[in-house]
């Protein structure tokens, strides 16, 4: 009997929010780098000289990897990949919110910084880690089928 959790529509559906808010996610910034590079100094995490770097690859990262995970190629790679972008992240986010930092996460595009906004983006993203842990541990059983 398969439950909903592993019925290969749900997992498709799930494939496709998760990596379509990344391929999405990834472009805003891409068109933004600047803003980009705003947002991640907010956090006050990286030292100066790998800011830039970072707001210049993470971008196409995040698009590459979000497309893989949509069209189900290396998808249990992908999963895990995004997990750690996003764990990390929720990381970063706590301890700001921990500094009483004002911070954009720029996840889709530059904002105002505020504690309130770091608080939604932190939430937004407990619901992205574990859906991409569910379908890391579940596409090893090979019921994910596109």
């Amino acid at each position: 009997m398969i439950t909903f959790p592993t019925n290969r529509w749900f997992l498709l559906a799930l494939r496709i929010l998760i990596g379509g808010i990344f391929v999405y996610a990834g472009a805003q910034k891409i068109g933004s780098p600047l803003d980009f590079a705003d947002s991640i100094s907010t956090f006050q995490v990286l030292p100066p000289e790998l800011i830039n770097l970072v707001a210049l690859g993470l971008p196409p990262f995040e698009v590459l990897v979000g497309a893989l995970l949509i069209f189900g190629v290396f998808q249990r790679q992908a999963a895990f990949a995004l997990f750690l972008l996003v764990a990390l992240f929720a990381v970063f986010l706590l301890q700001a919110i921990v500094r009483g930092l004002e911070v954009d996460c720029g996840c889709f595009g530059s904002a105002a910084p505020t504690v309130w906004s770091a608080w939604i983006s932190f939430g937004r993203n407990l619901f992205l880690i574990a859906g991409c842990l569910w379908l890391w541990r579940i596409s090893r059983r090979s019921i994910i089928a596109a």
